[in-house]
């Protein structure tokens, strides 16, 4: 019995021995294995969203819709950025008034001729929605404006959904009183009335004296906005529609 005592524990321990040495060699390999992973894993994850913020951060930023926001607030604050400088930007982000300066003069070589001056005093490009101002000529002290001549413009319009103005730059559209050279009398038309596009409310109209000497004959013609004044010649001569 005494011996029996002493065998059993015996192999006990021995068992014991050798399942504390296989549970020692065990976790060293799982831990080998677990944190190689883990380190692994991590460091992927971290790569692959840094990787992917970059392309998504150009990729909106070249794509609009998140990035106009972007470009917008950019713009605001005076540095500006691609995408503020950029024809599509103007076509989504639309002109206010109070963003545009309109000035009209008569034109040295022909003064039945006159340039419409719209120009961008904002930080950032906008589109006219019109691809020409809306004109019309009256008489300053008239009560009723139901008389007042509107010009023909060229037809069959198309293309760009709106016409870019960029930030600091000027459009232009010139407006012919009496393209014909009939040369008579200005008919009691002594002023020239423009709203700079056609989404404007009247009350952004801007009002401007004529030329005492100015012909106006029943047809005069407006050409479309151009970015140079010789351009927008060129397009008045073209008007052969009313302009309604």
């Amino acid at each position: 019995m005494t011996v029996r005592r002493r065998t059993i524990p015996l192999v006990l321990v021995a068992a014991g021995a050798t399942l504390a040495l296989t549970g020692c060699g065990g976790g060293s390999d799982s831990g080998a294995t677990g944190p190689s992973s883990a380190a692994a894993s991590p460091g992927t994850a971290t790569a692959t969203p840094g990787s992917g913020g970059s392309g998504a951060a150009k990729g909106s930023g070249g794509s609009g819709s998140s990035p106009a926001g972007n470009s917008g607030g950019t713009a605001g604050t005076g540095t500006g950025g691609k995408d503020a400088t950029s024809d599509s930007y103007a076509y989504k982000h639309l002109c206010t008034a109070g963003q545009l300066a309109i000035s009209v003069k008569e034109l040295d070589s022909n003064p039945d001729q006159y340039v419409i001056a719209v120009a961008n005093h904002g930080k950032a490009a906008c589109g006219l929605s019109s691809y020409y101002p809306v004109v019309d000529l009256g008489s300053k002290n008239a009560a009723d404006r139901s008389h007042d001549i509107r010009p023909q413009v060229p037809g069959g319009l198309g293309g760009a959904p709106a016409v870019p103005v960029y930030a600091g730059r000027t459009v232009y559209a010139v407006f012919d009183t009496d393209p014909n050279g009939a040369k008579g009398s200005n008919g009691g038309f002594d002023e020239i009335n423009v709203l700079a596009d056609k989404r404007f409310p009247n009350a952004d109209t801007h009002n401007f004296p004529m030329n005492e000497g100015a012909t106006v004959v029943q047809h005069p013609k407006l050409g479309l906005y151009r970015d140079t004044i010789s351009e927008a010649v060129s397009s008045m001569r073209t008007a052969d529609t009313d302009g309604g």
